[in-house]
Formats: C-alpha cells, sequence, structure tokens
C-alpha cells in the first residue's frame, strides 16, 4: 500500500495516512488508512517497534459532499519490548480515533452540534449519518452536560413559570402494592430574564417545596444577589420565593393581571347572556358584537370600534354588569400604564397609590357584582406583588417565551418518554435564543435602577 498525499490531505484526519478509496455500491466511498506516526506504549511510553498483528476497524465518519463515508483504519498491535513494563502489548488509539469506538471524533461532534447547535431530533441526526440513535444521544449529552450541570451564573432579575411536560407516569411497586408517581406532568424553569442564559434549570412538579429546593441548592452568594422574582398569579412560587430569597422584590407579571381582568369582563358577559336569552350568545347577539372589542386596549380601538362598544353597553340596561365589569379592567390597566417600560419614568409612589384605591373603591361600590368582588379578593391578596411590579416594571415574559421555546422542542420531538432528556433538550434549545432574544435595545428593555424621573 502507498500513500495518497492529496487523498490524506482531503481526509484531514490528523495522524494518519489514506492507503486507498473506494467507492461502493449504493455510493458510499470507503477510506482505507494506516497509521502516520510513532507509536509509544501508553504504559510506559516506550516506542513501539516489533508488530503483534494488524487489525482492520471499521469507522463511521462524516460524510464527504453527499457521501456517505466509512473509513477502515489498518491499526496495528503492538509488543511492548520494555521487561519492566507489565502491559504486554497495546493497540493504537490516536484523538480523532479513539480505542473502542466505531465513529470517529469528529462524526460525534458533528452530531452533537447538530442536536444542540440546530435543534434537530436525535432519531433524525442519526438517521442522516447512518448511526444508531443511542451514539448520537451519548455524543449529545457528553457535549452539553459539563456546561449545564455547572452553576448558574449571577442572576439579577429571576422569573418562574412552569410548563406541562406531558402526562404523568406512575409505577407499580410489587412489594408494597402501592402506586407511586415517577413523572409529573409539569416542570417548574427557572429563567434569567435579563442576562444570556435563558433556562437556568427545572424542577419536576409545581408545588413550593419543588420550587424552594432548588433555590435553595444555589449558594448563599447566589441568593443574594436576585434583586426581583417575576411570576404568574401562582401562591406556590410566591411562598417559595419568600421563604428561599427574603430579601428579593416579588412580582406579579402585568399580563396575567390583564388576562384575570379579561376574564372576569368574559364571566359577566357569559352570564348576562345566559339569563338574558336562556342559551349561549350567537353571532347576531349585539353582545356577541362587541365581545372582542371588550378584550382590546381603550386606546388602540378606532373612533367607530369605540362608539359601538360604548353604545352597546349604553343602550341595554340587562348590560349595566358588563359596562361596570368593562371598567373595572380598564382601571387596572390605567394603574399598570405607569410601570418604567410604559411611561418611560419610574412611578412615583402617591400616583401608584392613587390608582390602587380607586381600582378598590370601584370595584367595593359595585361589590353586588360576584365577579367583580371576587376579582377585587384577588387583587387584594396580591396588592403588594402588584405594586412591586409596577414600581420595578418587571415583567415575566421571558419565562413565557423560554416556555414556547420547550413547547416547540417537545412537539418537534414528537414528546419525550424520559423527563431528565426533555429537561436536557429544553434547556439546550433555549440557550441557542438566548443571545438573539438579547439584542433588543436598551430602550425596549428597561429596568428600574433608580431614580429616574422625567425632568421639569
Amino acid at each position: 500500500m502507498h500513500e495518497d498525499t492529496a487523498a490524506t490531505t482531503l481526509l484531514g484526519l490528523e495522524g494518519v495516512d489514506v492507503v486507498d478509496v473506494d467507492t461502493e455500491d449504493d455510493g458510499s466511498a470507503t477510506v482505507y488508512v494506516q497509521t502516520a506516526v510513532a507509536v509509544a506504549c501508553p504504559a510506559c511510553a516506550t516506542p513501539a517497534w516489533l508488530a503483534k498483528e494488524r487489525l482492520a476497524c471499521r469507522l463511521r465518519d462524516v460524510p464527504h459532499g453527499t457521501r456517505r463515508m466509512q473509513v477502515v483504519w489498518f491499526k496495528r498491535r503492538w509488543y511492548c519490548t520494555n521487561e519492566a513494563c507489565r502491559r504486554g502489548s497495546f493497540t493504537e488509539s490516536l484523538a480523532d480515533l479513539p480505542a473502542r469506538r466505531r465513529s470517529t471524533s469528529r462524526l460525534r461532534a458533528g452530531c452533537a452540534a447538530a442536536v444542540a447547535g440546530s435543534g434537530r431530533t436525535v432519531a433524525e441526526v442519526a438517521d442522516a449519518h447512518a448511526v444508531s440513535w443511542h451514539t448520537v444521544h451519548d455524543a449529545f449529552t457528553a457535549a452539553v452536560d459539563p456546561g449545564l450541570g455547572a452553576e448558574p451564573q449571577p442572576v439579577v432579575h429571576l422569573g418562574i413559570d412552569e410548563v406541562r411536560r406531558g402526562r404523568p407516569r406512575f409505577a407499580h411497586d410489587p412489594a408494597t402494592g402501592q402506586t407511586r408517581q415517577v413523572a409529573d406532568r409539569w416542570h417548574t424553569g427557572f429563567t434569567d430574564l435579563t442576562g444570556t442564559q435563558g433556562l437556568l434549570g427545572h424542577v419536576e412538579g409545581r408545588r413550593g417545596d419543588d420550587v424552594a429546593s432548588w433555590l435553595t441548592q444555589r449558594s448563599p452568594q447566589w441568593r443574594a444577589g436576585v434583586q426581583t422574582v417575576s411570576i404568574d398569579m401562582c401562591t406556590a412560587f410566591r411562598v417559595a420565593a419568600r421563604k428561599a430569597l427574603p430579601h428579593a422584590t416579588v412580582c406579579v407579571d402585568a399580563f396575567h393581571l390583564v388576562q384575570l381582568a379579561n376574564k372576569m369582563v368574559t364571566s359577566v358577559r357569559w352570564r348576562i347572556v345566559r339569563a338574558k336569552y336562556g342559551r349561549r350568545g350567537r353571532k347576531d347577539d349585539p353582545e356577541y358584537g362587541i365581545k372582542r372589542l371588550l378584550g382590546r386596549n381603550l386606546e388602540t380601538l378606532r373612533a367607530d370600534q369605540t362608539e359601538k362598544l360604548w353604545n352597546t353597553m349604553a343602550d341595554d340596561p340587562a348590560l349595566a354588569d358588563l359596562h361596570v365589569a368593562w371598567i373595572a379592567k380598564e382601571m387596572l390597566r390605567d394603574l399598570l400604564a405607569l410601570r418604567i417600560t410604559r411611561s418611560h419614568t419610574t412611578p412615583a409612589a402617591s400616583a401608584v397609590r392613587d390608582r390602587w384605591a380607586s381600582l378598590l373603591t370601584w370595584c367595593a361600590d359595585n361589590h353586588h357584582i360576584a365577579e367583580i368582588a371576587t376579582f377585587a379578593t384577588t387583587l387584594d391578596a396580591w396588592r403588594q406583588e402588584i405594586v412591586n411590579a409596577v414600581r420595578t416594571g418587571a415583567s415575566n415574559a421571558g419565562s413565557e417565551g423560554v416556555n414556547r421555546i420547550q413547547k416547540l422542542d417537545a412537539r418537534a420531538a414528537f414528546g419525550y418518554r424520559n423527563p431528565e432528556n426533555q429537561r436536557r433538550r429544553a434547556r439546550t434549545a433555549t440557550l441557542r435564543s438566548a443571545p438573539r432574544s438579547h439584542t433588543v435595545t436598551d430602550k425596549q428593555r428597561l429596568w428600574v435602577i433608580g431614580p429616574q424621573h422625567k425632568p421639569g
């Protein structure tokens, strides 16, 4: 066999020379190589010069263009001539061609990059490179686990939110006859809202103890650096944040507050329609014609839309409760409009206090409407967190974006049976999007650092 210099350069595997290339019937290429560097005993470093036998090892390699490629390595087994060495013989191994492997290192690195960097599924990458599912998955986990297992960097603004991972899984214990849950249907994620770390970690479940367990595992210095915690209106998250991060400011996400108000308005409309017609609403009903306008922001409505909304509620005495509920929703939005992300200035405490008092007074004056009474009770229970959100401008939108990425990843994989694999893939997917999500300008992402009142 003679060395082919051009083929060796084109192959690009360090430490080997190409001696022959064959084209198979299916169009793939088989490249025959042999070791081109000096070999020494791995135990005593004695240079090898006495060969014992030669083995033909078949390895999968990265494709060359559109052609799949297989490498046949004629590697030799050598005698160790050092009489003091306890190792009698050894087989050649190189960095790109490790021992006991049936694929090259660059193929495994390419498979890992395809899953981690491109978001392709493990099964798809395995089929594209003609290797097994486990080969790709092992390469992927070996590449990403060291980074995912490291302690997260300091976080100033933390987001906590849950996402449904799939169906719960149970296992039957034949010894005790009891059934226990081995996989929860919910994952609770922790997101770096203003940094580039994406999803910091997961816990199974969404109970307060589950959330607090992850937070308490972090170092005291890490927990001390968290200034704000953004959550939805979940009592378990609030309890866990107050327990593990007592110094942090807990804020309720404004989106969920407006969502709560819109649900209250919808409940009032449903009740009125059923009482008025004895059935569900139909498209010819005047209440049905304004249902979308009721959920819109007042300042974004056109003049004709505003006139239609107002006249429909004013002309029908049966819609008086709906009118009151809609005003309560808009008063809540007026309170949230004081946030720095909307007004671009730190709201004064007196302004927040006045609008909060006006909202609760309106609800108290109309407490005979059951939906408004329940709405006011909920707001009062979250009073401090709502005021914190208005004062700081904190939002949990980053967590919602992370949840969307997790759902898209699970959909592409047609679901996951293994929760650990799902958490690994979800975190890797959010890391891909984290740099892109922080290309917005400072004007689009405002956080209160200190007084920012407008001059004059």
